[in-house]
């Protein structure tokens, strides 16, 4: 798995939203929010409040929207990548 991922669980958003901004200050430039199944709206929820609390400090580069088979189920999943604006 890459390095420059958060992958979205049971924690908190802020706790997210805390990583993606620390592997922002580690030197990412890009960042990728990942969620599946249950944790798709999470990881939506994640990247509002990382635009909200950076605002023009980052840009959507890519949303992926796509789904894994569990057993014999499908499970949704999301990757939304973001940039760090440099200002």
């Amino acid at each position: 798995m890459e390095e420059n991922v958060v992958v979205i669980g049971k924690k908190p958003v802020t706790d997210y939203v805390l990583a993606a901004i620390l592997l922002f200050n580690e030197g990412y430039d890009e960042v990728i929010i990942k969620g599946q199944g249950n944790n798709v709206s999470k990881a939506v929820d994640v990247y509002n409040a990382l635009a909200n609390r950076l605002q023009d400090g980052i840009e959507l580069v890519d949303v992926k929207i796509d789904s894994v088979e569990r057993g014999r189920r499908l499970v949704p999943v999301i990757e939304i990548k973001v940039r760090r604006k440099i200002v």
